[in-house]
Order: structure tokens, then sequence, then C-alpha cells
């Protein structure tokens, strides 16, 4: 009986840490093998906004951000799901792939002025974590 009360407490303790939360945004950068500036600059615009203003999140693990070349194999499927053919910055809700958000145009516009991305970025993500 002690085990089990024990046991309650640390899975009500662990759920209230967060430890249990599961992502609820994926933020894809898609591109290829081969890299333009302007692909790369939007790319570092991208992570750096995401750092600045959701790293709390992307620690706990709510906002996951990944770089997806989509010419790998193991990468095809994920590219095909989201119709994907080349550059593309996607903010997705994990569980609503409808609810997803292109900003390819704004990352490729403000690559170099990650600033100026910054409203785009936080338009389309805040709105998903309430």
């Amino acid at each position: 009986m002690k085990k089990l009360c024990l046991l309650t407490i640390l899975l009500m303790a662990l759920s209230s840490t967060g430890f249990s939360q599961q992502p609820t945004i994926s933020v894809y950068f898609f591109h290829g093998t081969h890299r333009c500036s302007g692909c790369i600059n939007a790319e570092k615009a991208t992570v750096a906004v995401l750092n600045s203003v959701y790293k709390v999140q992307q620690e706990k693990g709510i906002i996951k951000f990944q770089s997806i070349n989509i010419e790998e194999d193991k990468n095809k499927a994920l590219a095909e799901k989201y119709q994907v053919a080349w550059n593309t910055l996607l903010i997705v809700p994990v569980g609503n792939d409808k609810g997803k958000v292109d900003l390819t145009e704004q990352a490729f516009a403000y690559g170099e002025n990650p600033e100026a991305l910054k409203p785009y970025l936080t338009a389309a993500i805040e709105p998903l974590l309430k």
C-alpha cells in the first residue's frame, strides 16, 4: 500500500512539472542537400527567433524545431505528407496537420533580419500555445 501511495505521489509530481508534457508545435525547415545562402539565412533567422522568444518552450519540449533534408530517404515520407518539394518553413500544431502555417515567403524575405521575421513567427506560434 505504501508503494502505491508513493507511486501516485511521484506520478502527480512528474505531471505537474511538465515532465509528461507532449510537444504541441513542430517547426519544420525543409531544405535540399545543396543550399544557397538565402536558405541558410532563412533557417538561421528562424532558429534565432525561436531561441530568443521560445527558449523555455523548446527546453520543455512544447516547441520542437527540425531541419529536414528532403533529399534524404528517411525524410521523404514527411516531405510527402506536407506536400513539400523544396525549401519550406512550416509551423505545425501536433495532431492538427490542417492547422499548419507556411512561413516560407517571410523566412526568405527576412532571412538576414531575424527581428523582422519575429512578428510572423510569433503570430503563428502564440495562438497554438494557448
